[in-house]
């Protein structure tokens, strides 16, 4: 009964209003019909926008991770082909730090700081040479061992352009 009243209301005072004004009173209304729907639907077409533009994104870098295949597989562990050498973890450093004719400068046996728990061989090593590569290189044949590098710091050797001074922490995986 009382909306029937409202709109009764409504209508009466919309039909004593000039031509000019009910026509000002349509289009403004229109106006904000228009305004109010595009209010309502520019966010969700925004984030369409937004998520076709991901997806896009996506399908590029997808595309690439395929184009990239070939070459990961070629970058697979080259460590299947190399023999655990025999002989304490002690024996195995010394052995690959000769063979990379790296300097051993420092050498302890479970040093506090290394990560490996405490029925694990660990050991911390100081190294010294000419060449970083050769400290990467040793790295790998390490890591081919079995012994799990725990830090690496290599930095630049006071005093000597060339040199370098490697600080290692390694344990044994188990």
């Amino acid at each position: 009964m009382k909306m029937q009243g409202m709109f009764a209301a409504a209508e009466e005072w919309f039909a004593q209003l000039q031509p000019r004004e009910r026509a000002m009173l349509k289009g403004g209304a229109a106006i904000v019909l228009i305004v109010g729907l595009s209010a309502a639907l520019t966010p969700g077409l925004e984030r369409s926008t937004q998520l076709e533009q991901r997806y896009q994104v996506l399908q590029a870098d997808l595309a690439w991770l395929a184009q990239q295949r070939p070459t990961v597989s070629r970058l697979g562990n080259r460590c299947s082909a190399t023999a655990v050498q025999s002989g304490g973890g002690k024996d195995v450093i010394t052995r690959i730090v000769r063979r990379n004719q790296i300097q051993l400068t420092s050498f302890q046996d479970n040093p506090p700081r290394a990560k490996a728990e405490q029925n694990q061989e660990a050991f911390a090593l100081g190294l010294e040479t000419d060449d970083a590569n050769r400290l990467l290189r040793m790295t790998h044949q390490l890591a081919c061992q079995g012994l799990i590098v725990d830090v690496v710091d290599i930095s630049r050797s006071e005093g000597s352009e060339n040199g370098y001074v490697a600080r290692m922490e390694v344990h044994y995986g188990g």
